[in-house]
């Protein structure tokens, strides 16, 4: 049998600590599964609930993943990186649409102790970046955002939702990623998510299966240009895809051979108990069946395992 992913990799793929500063926002993208109306997080944090929850997080992780809504509002955000990285954290990611990331203000969170930013940029299309934000000139702030955040020295990785609109299109985004932005250092695979606001747009969320070949396109495009991709775990499950083939890229498994438990807002269809890689897979969200087929799902047996 083929070794399975180093514990190295393991770790490097599985998700950190994640702290939302609140759900203030300045878009109002279509796919948002966190949108500020639907509550459930503050508004705002204050300075000093993040403070404390930063420390709080420093006792028991060494990275942590600032997000919002949108993060860049806050004129604090140096302040708080730099607390961060005083209690101990080594690694910190900003998670921007990058709409008010000018570069005086990259170089000030740079300065501040920021070491990674996860910046959605949903299209190489501009009209279409732009729709899915609800924001006209998103994609040229956004696109500007990450060449100077590279600039700064940054592990920059590009988070674009998949929608229905979009997957098409993938092939071609591996390829101005790694044209337009050279450094850039990866790609995370999002897809729409039917919750929150994408419930309303859930016209929005692709069907797997013919979300499917576009993926291994393009991570076969992607491959051929050296450029890392990541399936997250608002990604695919691991018979969609392709991802069967590269499990070490996969979060869900990741995190699973390191022992964690199987989410509530999934579940595994009838079609996963054959499947050899069940246990390692998150299965489809819940909501997923009102709206696609399940019979796309196609079990992995044991041979195929990467």
């Amino acid at each position: 049998m083929t070794p399975g992913p180093r514990r190295a990799d393991l770790e490097e793929n599985r998700r950190y600590a994640l702290l939302r500063l609140g759900l203030g926002c300045n878009a109002a993208c279509l796919f948002c599964n966190v949108p500020w109306e639907q509550g459930g997080f503050p508004l705002r944090m204050s300075t000093q609930e993040a403070k404390r929850a930063i420390l709080g997080i420093s006792s028991c992780a060494e990275r942590l993943d600032l997000s919002g809504g949108e993060p860049t509002l806050r004129p604090d955000l140096e302040e708080l990186i730099s607390r961060a990285r005083a209690s101990g954290i080594k690694i910190v990611e900003l998670q921007t649409n990058g709409i008010l990331l000018r570069r005086p203000r990259i170089k000030a969170l740079r300065l501040a102790g920021l070491t990674h930013a996860f910046v959605g940029l949903h299209s190489q299309n501009p009209k279409l970046h732009d729709f899915l934000v609800r924001f006209p000139g998103a994609f040229k702030a956004c696109l500007e955002a990450v060449r100077g955040l590279l600039e700064e020295g940054l592990e920059v990785t590009l988070n674009p939702v998949v929608t229905a609109l979009s997957f098409r299109l993938l092939p071609g985004y591996m390829e101005f990623a790694a044209r337009a932005l050279p450094g850039l250092a990866s790609v995370s695979l999002s897809v729409v998510q039917p919750h929150g606001r994408a419930w309303r747009n859930r016209f929005l969320l692709p069907r797997y299966g013919e979300l499917s070949p576009f993926v291994e396109l393009a991570l076969e495009k992607a491959g051929s240009l050296g450029l890392l991709v990541n399936n997250p775990y608002c990604g695919l499950p691991l018979c969609i895809g392709g991802w069967h083939r590269r499990l070490s890229s996969c979060v869900e498994y990741c995190e699973a051979e390191l022992g964690r438990k199987e989410d509530a807002m999934k579940f595994h269809p009838q079609a996963c108990s054959a499947c050899f890689l069940r246990s390692r897979c998150g299965g489809v969200w819940r909501d997923y069946p009102a709206l696609h087929p399940l019979c796309d799902l196609r079990p992995v047996p044991r041979e195929v395992r990467s």
